[in-house]
């Protein structure tokens, strides 16, 4: 698929070098070198950095599904709670069956908004077949309700036996391992220079561990930069975002915000919001979307879709290079790789 290429929308080619773009031009590498410089945060070496100027932009980021790939934690701990909770269906599943319901679970996982929700769709995927994944993709709040009331199941009971299921299998070596960062984002987030803040429907009590052991990023539960269990996501991303935006370090050094999400109606109610208009809005095309609505976020003009090459320099240099400066690449910016190719095959 052909993304936008170019400014953002109604930005035009810069007939000079910008001051920012000066700057990178003859520091982009020193500039990837140095560690983040936002308090409440530290990177692999566990040093705390002051800031010592303004920054020139701030990142917002999602965490499952832009910065970690957790499919399979998710799948797994749904396997684990539904043979708790229906080990007649569960409970003698053949291999086959397994790894056809655990590829339907990464094909849904789009729609996925609560933990609990996983044990549903994991049952409607082993007793409906292949056709389940649709049925699914196409209406899955309705669908939900529907299943629960057929099988007199109620969602707060659900969810306390998932979450305390989960909450039994942090304390496991392997959980951590059935959750990766995606390829390049950890040494692009130690090398971003800018101040960013994690805004998650995850809980922070599971984020914080992450953050250590995956990206040697020291962020306690109740860190400033950390923004967790904000559900329904639309609504409480978005006023994360405003809050965020108050922040003296945002709003008195007047730099540019950028958001980067995997869910598109996150990003589309953002974005929609008069207070959050000069923020920049980026569909990370790696994580938990479908194609169709990577083509939907394709021909919007206040929300790009990115790849991860590029999210990666995004983080690093506030841009991206042969992209977004308006000016041809350096022999250093050719140097770190081919970044004029920006698709959601990346």
């Amino acid at each position: 698929m052909q993304l936008m290429r170019g400014c953002l929308p109604n930005s035009k080619p810069l007939p000079a070098a910008s001051p920012k773009i000066s700057a990178l031009r003859g520091n982009a590498w020193r500039i990837a070198q140095r560690p983040s410089v936002h308090p409440g945060i530290s990177t692999a070496g566990k040093r705390s950095v002051k800031a010592h100027a303004a920054p020139s932009d701030a990142f917002i980021l999602d965490f499952d599904g832009v910065l970690l790939d957790s499919e399979r934690e998710v799948t797994a701990s749904a396997f684990a709670a539904c043979k708790q909770r229906w080990p007649h269906i569960f409970g003698s599943l053949s291999a086959e069956d397994q790894q056809r319901i655990a590829d339907g679970m990464r094909a849904v996982r789009p729609v996925l908004i609560k933990g609990y929700e996983s044990m549903v769709m994991a049952r409607i995927l082993a007793e409906d077949g292949p056709k389940a994944v649709d049925s699914i993709l196409a209406d899955w709040p309705q669908l939900q309700v529907e299943r629960l009331a057929q099988w007199n199941e109620k969602a707060e009971e659900l969810t306390s036996q998932y979450e305390n299921l989960r909450n039994e299998e942090m304390k496991k070596p392997e959980w951590q391992a059935l959750q990766q960062p995606y390829a390049g984002v950890k040494d692009a987030l130690a090398s971003c220079p800018y101040p960013y803040y994690i805004a998650t429907s995850k809980a922070a009590h599971r984020v914080s561990p992450l953050l250590a052991a995956c990206f040697g990023v020291d962020a306690p539960p109740d860190s400033p930069r950390l923004f967790a269990s904000l559900l329904p996501p639309d609504q409480a991303k978005a006023d994360a975002l405003e809050q965020i935006l108050q922040r003296p370090l945002i709003k008195e050094s007047g730099a540019t915000v950028h958001f980067i999400d995997d869910r598109l109606e996150t990003l589309k109610h953002a974005a929609a919001r008069p207070s959050l208009s000069n923020m920049k809005f980026y569909l990370a095309s790696w994580g938990y979307n479908t194609q169709a609505e990577r083509e939907e976020a394709a021909n919007m003009k206040n929300i790009r879709v990115i790849g991860l090459p590029a999210f990666s320099e995004l983080l690093r240099f506030g841009l991206v290079m042969n992209v977004d400066d308006g000016c041809e690449p350096t022999e250093e910016e050719k140097g770190y790789g081919n970044p004029s190719r920006v698709s959601d095959e990346e």
